[in-house]
């Protein structure tokens, strides 16, 4: 395991390189854009503030799509064939490919965090003549153990969908379906509790890495820069505290413990499913059917709202069933359905049309 794990990441350096310019550009320009000078209204208004949230948006968002990094021995049968005639076991291939991807991210992002805390600290505490104000650097600490926990997290709630596939245009389609279930779930649910899709669109953005960046961004930027927390999403007028909230986390948790169980206990399939739009499990055509399902049913929830939102919420569903059955076929690779199919496309979009219509008149044709 060690010994394939060595290979990958020396196989993986063009890798390392591009990501570490990329982190290192983020952090640099980040921290230089900081401004320590400045009337106390500038700084709260207009400046950057610590200038943290760049480098860790950039850092989550790598880690949520650097799975299909490490999936290449999935997406072909050459490649497929190759790595497992050689003298390693079929899942230390899987472990050496995806922990050798985590290992050198990881690294990039240390490295990145690094000059960014050494030059946000020289231009506080050096260059600027007079600052209006100190970072608190101690913050940063935390912060990076943070990133580290959620980014890995992100990381195999990705992996958990990516390897519902064996070719990269389905997992592909299923890393972004599968989100967009996660996510929009939460804001189905809670419109259809609370009945106010503007509340329940404070909860859009789920165990995602939009979610992720969102939260952990803001509050450190409040630690960091004032030494206070912010909670901004906890805060939010009436939804103050909600446990929905804390759904969310709890959501992450799960889903990020599901595709660690996944990714240490789970068989890969045979070398025959390599290369193919089909799979031996029927987790890929839940996903896709959840994720679309999820959509029909806020485009309902959306454009509910009013008669002329229902209106178009009708023109909106002929371009959604459309993009729905051409999904599909590209899913299979072909467009000829079956009679079970298409009756799970219209039964999705027919469902997603009634709960909008009950949507509105619960609501009574208010937002």
């Amino acid at each position: 395991m060690k010994r394939y794990l060595r290979l990958s990441i020396i196989r993986k350096l063009p890798l390392f390189v591009v990501l570490s310019v990329l982190l290192l550009t983020v952090a640099f320009v980040s921290a230089s854009n900081v401004e320590f000078e400045g009337s106390d209204y500038y700084y709260r208004t207009v400046s950057p503030a610590s200038g943290t949230g760049g480098l860790i948006g950039t850092f989550f968002m790598i880690m949520a799509t650097l799975p299909f990094f490490s999936m290449n021995y999935r997406y072909s049968l050459g490649k497929s064939d190759l790595y497992r005639q050689v003298a390693f076991k079929e899942k230390r291939i899987r472990y050496g490919e995806h922990l050798s991807s985590l290992i050198i991210v990881c690294i990039a992002y240390t490295i990145a965090l690094s000059i960014q805390v050494a030059t946000l600290a020289v231009r506080n505490y050096i260059i600027a003549e007079s600052p209006d104000f100190y970072l608190y650097y101690g913050w940063f600490i935390p912060l990076y153990f943070t990133c580290l926990v959620v980014g890995t997290g992100l990381y195999f709630i990705s992996y958990l969908l990516v390897s519902r596939s064996n070719v990269f245009i389905n997992s592909l389609l299923i890393f972004c379906l599968g989100y967009t279930f996660f996510n929009c779930i939460n804001y189905v649910v809670i419109a259809y509790c609370t009945r106010n899709i503007t509340e329940a669109g404070f909860f859009l953005q789920g165990p995602s890495a939009i979610g992720a960046i969102s939260y952990v961004a803001q509050e450190f930027e409040g630690l960091i820069c004032e030494n206070q927390l912010l909670l901004p999403m906890m805060k939010s007028t009436e939804w103050q505290y909600n446990p929905a909230f804390f759904a969310c986390i709890v959501e992450f948790i799960l889903l990020a413990a599901l595709g660690i169980v996944a990714f240490i206990i789970e068989k890969d399939p045979s070398s025959e499913w390599a290369g193919k739009p089909d799979s031996d499990k029927p987790y890929q055509e839940i996903l896709f059917h959840a994720g679309f399902g999820t959509i029909g049913l806020m485009i309902g929830t959306i454009m509910s709202g009013s008669v002329f939102g229902t209106i178009m919420s009708l023109l909106f569903y002929v371009t959604y069933a459309a993009s729905y059955y051409t999904l599909y076929g590209l899913l299979r690779r072909n467009f000829k359905l079956k009679g079970y199919q298409f009756g799970i496309i219209f039964g999705n979009v027919g469902l997603s049309i009634i709960a909008g219509f009950i949507f509105m008149a619960v609501t009574g044709f208010e937002y």
